[in-house]
């Protein structure tokens, strides 16, 4: 360790927010043999309650190199008696694996991670449009943080511009589940850090702007013996159907904030129903010949129960032989998701609504750790409730006057 001075121990809350606890190199061997004594309480997040002393353990083939002495590894959360402590999400992912081992041990992911990029004072960085040919500091600064990820060993495939003014994407190669989640975790520091060296604000809020378009974090699945080219196989349509069956009870997974609703339904890139298709790009589900793209989710959805979620999913539609009806290939304008029509299932449109179809799903909250799913949905139920007492400039401007 003496390449190292210190050594940063890098863990998730319940929201999938970074944390760390710095420890000396010296320290290195001790914590990864007997952990480090933290309060525990930090996993809930916002809903911190009260102190738990609990230990983190390093998992020492995520250690790597920050540069200047610095070294950085990925934690999941032990008892002080050294047992696995289920409410870490990071340890949630990793048991639902093993509980689901057929299917995990094959599952790779790949992803789209979007965000914006903002002037100190709100504005994008430019008013670039997908794919344009721009060479600025957006450019550089995201090229900066997929350098970053890549020195880290994460498999970036791509970066470019999006659709919307100072919107960025950067493409992961695929990773198993518990790679692809520590991935992301560690993208969206780096994405911040190369930010803010530039004297930039990034941001992974789902629809930052009111005008243009959200935010996604789409993941490309595979599985071997799920798809025939680009025809779904029996064992394929039952993975599919599993995850459409449990859409409504992952919509709390997938999209975990009050601002993730005002990105699904909103536009035609954003999924707001229950469907699967080939083409549409509005579908929850897109299969294509490169995989099962799962198009719901959004940047702030913590990646381990996202991807915990999708496993779980998608193993009880195997297991149960769930099948996900016919594709919905329409073309955008053809389709109409009248609520009359009787497959037309509508995902949650605000997130007390997706906290209470999440509570109802017996898969996921029995896949989970009770504690977890408490200490989610009782965070999450706040931030609804204080979201709910604020009075926005939208109502002031529409109500104000009103006599």
């Amino acid at each position: 360790m003496t390449e190292f001075r210190w050594i940063r121990l890098s863990f998730a809350d319940v929201f999938g927010t970074s944390n760390s606890l710095q420890i000396p190199a010296g320290a290195w061997q001790g914590a990864v043999d007997n952990g480090v004594l933290f309060d525990g309480s930090a996993l809930e997040g916002r809903a911190r309650l009260f102190e738990s002393d609990m230990l983190l353990k390093p998992v020492p083939s995520t250690l790597v190199d920050l540069g200047d002495g610095l070294g950085r590894a990925v934690c999941e959360v032990v008892t002080t008696t050294g047992a696995p402590w289920p409410g870490d999400p990071r340890t949630a992912l990793r048991l639902v694996a093993e509980r689901v081992d057929e299917l995990a041990s094959q599952w790779t992911g790949s992803v789209e991670l979007e965000f914006y990029l903002l002037t100190p004072d709100g504005a994008p960085v430019n008013g670039g449009s997908y794919f344009e040919d721009v060479e600025d500091v957006g450019s550089v600064v995201t090229r900066n943080a997929a350098d970053l990820l890549i020195a880290h060993g994460v498999p970036v495939i791509s970066a470019h511009h999006e659709a919307g003014p100072g919107q960025y994407e950067l493409d992961f190669g695929p990773l198993q589940p518990l790679e692809l989640a520590d991935a992301l975790v560690l993208a969206k520091q780096a994405v911040r850090h190369t930010s803010r060296e530039a004297g930039l604000l990034a941001t992974f809020m789902p629809r930052p702007l009111e005008d243009h378009p959200g935010s996604g974090l789409h993941v490309h699945q595979r599985v071997d013996g799920l798809l025939d080219g680009e025809v779904l196989t029996e064992d394929g349509r039952c993975f599919v159907g599993g995850q459409l069956a449990h859409a409504e009870g992952m919509c709390a997974l997938f999209a975990p904030t009050v601002n993730s609703y005002k990105r699904l339904h909103a536009t035609f890139e954003a999924p707001g129903s229950v469907m699967w298709s080939h083409r549409h790009r509005a579908a929850l589900i897109r299969v294509s010949g490169s995989g099962i793209e799962f198009r719901g989710a959004d940047p702030t959805a913590n990646p381990y129960l996202l991807i915990s979620g999708l496993l779980l999913a998608a193993a009880d539609g195997m297991a149960g032989e769930l099948d996900p009806g016919a594709a919905e290939d329409e073309s955008a304008g053809g389709y109409d998701s009248h609520p009359t029509e009787s497959r037309y299932r509508p995902l949650a449109r605000s997130l007390d609504e997706a906290l209470d179809q999440l509570l109802l799903d017996e898969v996921l909250v029995d896949g989970l750790d009770s504690m977890l799913v408490e200490r989610l949905v009782d965070g999450r139920r706040a931030e609804a409730e204080a979201y709910r007492q604020h009075v926005t400039a939208w109502e002031r401007h529409r109500y104000l006057s009103d006599s």
